[in-house]
């Protein structure tokens, strides 16, 4: 039988794979040309979107300490330090490569270290945050930067860096803190979020710093690269103001405020020489480090008041709790302004000093009665017992002779109406009258303080005019800003505004002043075998019918001869007032006896009233605190006084022992001195004396210096110029005189 052959077509079964094949080479294809695309075309810009991705995930700012706040004598007011914020790396805290049992022991091991510091964690959370989610295989907190905690301690961060825990990273940050708390709040201000306050805010771009960057970079082999650019830390602040001065005028203050409960107690002193400002104390004081709470919230009742008040009430009272009173309120000063008008009527010519007025106790001017204090009349009283006894129909009468125009000159003249200039912000400008609507009643009021609003700081560099010698200087509160090398990068010196008065009436109304504390209002002020003067006020404010609130003042200065300290105390709408009661003059006898004793003023009377003469064979020495270097050597050998160096430079910042102190003739002082601008590049002169001429030659010449040549070489070396310790120029030449004995003063240089 014939087999039968069946034939099979095959040619579909080809055509499919071909035409499988042929669609597999297109997708390869249009595969390969896209990945061609998008390394050709797309390749750079992806790239460097990935390199943006690992550069932005490890790219920080490391920010610089703020430069720091001292008082004269380099005490800290405010300090900036470094501290970590602690950071949490959920990713990596995953731990996605590690088996669930070794990626558990990490975990538990990372959590267990921070319970230790931060009980406060929730760590519930923290736990299920780094578990991995089955629905996307990341953790259920996908992110890279979580805070932990802020401002921790380099103590803390090192504990904790040295366990090598798992996704925990710090961030270099700085804290600000004010050491003394309280001290000088006012002026020192302190930052609130973007908002600054006193020399924070005044001072603040000298103190920011430039921060710093970490970073990750690539070099040009498309390597990663960690790059770190310091931060450059802020600029030292250092005031004018007097650690102990300071303390002493808010001791002072406090105890006030609770004898004599007021809307405001302050005290201010000043050198009225220069305008700087030792201490600026009112009370509402409170905390630098917690500016937010009032102190005064550590009283039950008060918390319970404070609870009750709404947020709009709360911020009034901490905006007029921040508020610095001596600068930024106003007052009508009262009598403290009667010295203006005296001076200005002596300075015009308009009275003399012997001239006589009299006082009935008032005075009737237009259509009003205008009352003295005191209501019987004084009698017949001459310039220097107008001042005295503050009688104010003598001052309507000054101001009368004079006339508005020159009187309100004066009052212009003398910085009313207008700020100071001084270095802190929020400063007041006070309140005049217009020119054009001061009538009699008026310029009689105006005279003796009344009708216009001053702040303490203008009546007190007002009335520093009166008794310098008639120059109204700027008022200030930092004196230098130093860098982190020790250059002086800015500098605040003494300013005069303007020239006011001669110096022959500036001494007439100095010297008659003293009468206002020896038998006249200010007699409480008064400390035996010291030669003090001053100016005491009181005035209505407001409403003269219906208002009850006073303004109390006293403006004290010494020595008389020649005044190193002025001092303003004031006691602003005080409750429940009585005349004679609450008065701000002991107050300022109080400041003046602390300050004496803390700068070891000698006495210039015996309690016998005798002048005291000094001991022979002794000397007193001066306050040369700002004075320059060349000058004070030169006082100190008028005077035989040795001297010490310490620092570089040829501004004197700091001596002991202070101004004041009676010394023996041949006894030393210490000089503390720094670098002002015009010093940068020079160097100190080193000290030669008690050496041969070959060995101060080798000494100087080491040290930068050439040597003047001399004919006489023997013997050692007595005498240099440029004096040790004094700063100069590389290359100057010294010039040594030699003799046949050593200097008996101190070699000594530090």
């Amino acid at each position: 039988m014939k087999r039968k052959r069946i034939r099979i077509p095959i040619a579909p079964i080809k055509g499919r794979l071909y035409f499988v094949f042929f669609i597999f080479v297109i997708a390869l294809t249009l595969l390969g040309g896209r990945v061609y695309y998008f390394k050709t075309v797309k390749g750079a810009e992806y790239e460097n979107r990935a390199k943006e991705q690992q550069v932005n995930r490890y790219d920080s700012m490391v920010p610089a300490n703020r430069g720091s706040i001292v008082d004269r004598n380099n005490q800290p007011l405010a300090i900036s330090t470094v501290v970590y914020n602690v950071i949490l790396d959920s990713r990596v805290l995953a731990l996605k490569n590690l088996d669930e049992a070794k990626r558990k022991e990490e975990q538990d091991k990372t959590f267990n270290a921070l319970r230790e510091v931060f009980p406060d964690l929730d760590y519930e959370e923290l736990e299920h945050g780094v578990q991995i989610n089955p629905d996307t295989q990341r953790p259920y907190t996908d992110n890279s930067w979580k805070v932990l905690a802020r401002n921790v301690d380099k103590e803390i961060k090192e504990s904790l860096e040295v366990q090598n825990l798992k996704g925990i990273f710090f961030e270099k940050s700085t804290k600000r803190t004010y050491p003394l708390k309280t001290l000088a709040c006012h002026v020192i201000g302190f930052m609130r979020g973007d908002a600054k306050w006193g020399i924070e805010s005044y001072y603040d771009k000298y103190m920011t710093g430039t921060p710093g960057r970490s970073f990750i970079s690539y070099d040009g082999n498309n390597t990663a690269v960690q790059m770190e650019y310091d931060a450059k830390d802020g600029d030292t602040v250092v005031t004018t103001l007097d650690y102990t001065i300071q303390q002493y005028a808010e001791e002072i203050v406090n105890n006030t405020a609770m004898q004599w409960p007021s809307e405001a107690v302050a005290v201010m002193v000043m050198n009225p020489n220069t305008g700087e400002v030792y201490a600026m104390a009112d009370s509402g004081t409170f905390d630098l480090n917690n500016p937010d709470n009032p102190i005064a919230l550590s009283d039950p009742a008060f918390a319970e008041t404070w609870n009750a008040m709404s947020e709009e009430e709360q911020i009034e009272y901490k905006n007029n709790m921040w508020n610095n009173f001596n600068v930024s309120s106003t007052y009508e000063p009262g009598s403290i302004f009667k010295p203006i008008t005296v001076a200005a009527a002596l300075e015009e010519g308009i009275i003399t000093p012997n001239q006589t007025f009299v006082c009935t106790g008032s005075v009737e001017v237009y259509d009003r009665n205008i009352r003295c204090h005191l209501r019987s009349g004084h009698g017949t009283l001459d310039v220097q017992g107008t001042l005295a006894q503050s009688c104010n129909p003598a001052m309507i009468e000054m101001a009368q002779k004079m006339g508005v125009e020159t009187f309100y000159k004066y009052q212009r003249d003398f910085g009313f109406g207008e700020k100071t200039g001084i270095d802190l912000p929020a400063e007041a400008a006070g309140i005049l009258h217009q020119f054009d609507n001061i009538g009699p009643v008026e310029l009689a009021t105006m005279s003796f303080g009344q009708g216009f609003n001053a702040t303490s700081v203008q009546a007190l560099t007002a009335f520093s005019a009166v008794i310098n010698g008639g120059n109204l200087m700027k008022p200030y509160v930092v004196s230098q800003v130093v860098d982190q090398e020790g250059n002086v990068v800015y500098e605040n010196k003494p300013e005069v505004r303007k020239r006011v008065i001669s110096r022959e009436t500036s001494d007439l109304v100095r010297t008659m002043m003293k009468a206002t504390i020896e038998d006249g209002t200010g007699k409480k002020a008064k400390i035996e075998g010291y030669s003090i003067g001053g100016k005491t006020g009181t005035a209505q404010t407001g409403s003269r019918e219906t208002n009850e609130d006073w303004a109390l003042s006293c403006i004290t200065y010494f020595p008389v001869e020649n005044p190193q300290y002025v001092v303003l105390t004031v006691i602003f709408k005080p409750e429940d007032f009585e005349d004679g009661n609450q008065t701000p003059v002991p107050m300022a006898k109080e400041m003046m006896e602390k300050i004496i004793k803390y700068k070891n003023i000698q006495p210039t009377y015996a309690t016998d009233g005798t002048e005291i003469v000094q001991k022979q064979g002794t000397v007193t020495v001066d306050d040369y605190t700002g004075s320059d270097i060349y000058s004070t050597l030169l006082s100190l050998d008028s005077k035989n006084l040795t001297y010490r160096v310490v620092g570089t430079g040829n501004t004197v910042t700091n001596q002991f022992p202070h101004g004041g102190t009676q010394l023996e003739e041949g006894s030393q002082i210490t000089l503390y001195v720094e670098k002002g601008e015009e010093d940068q590049g020079t160097m100190p002169v080193p000290d030669v004396r008690g050496k041969t001429y070959s060995e101060a030659v080798t000494i100087l010449n080491d040290n930068g210096f050439e040597v003047e040549e001399i004919e006489n070489t023997k013997g050692v070396v007595v005498a240099q110029d440029p004096k040790y310790g004094v700063s100069v120029e590389p290359s100057t030449k010294v010039t040594l005189t030699m003799g046949e004995e050593e200097t008996k003063e101190d070699t000594t240089t530090q």
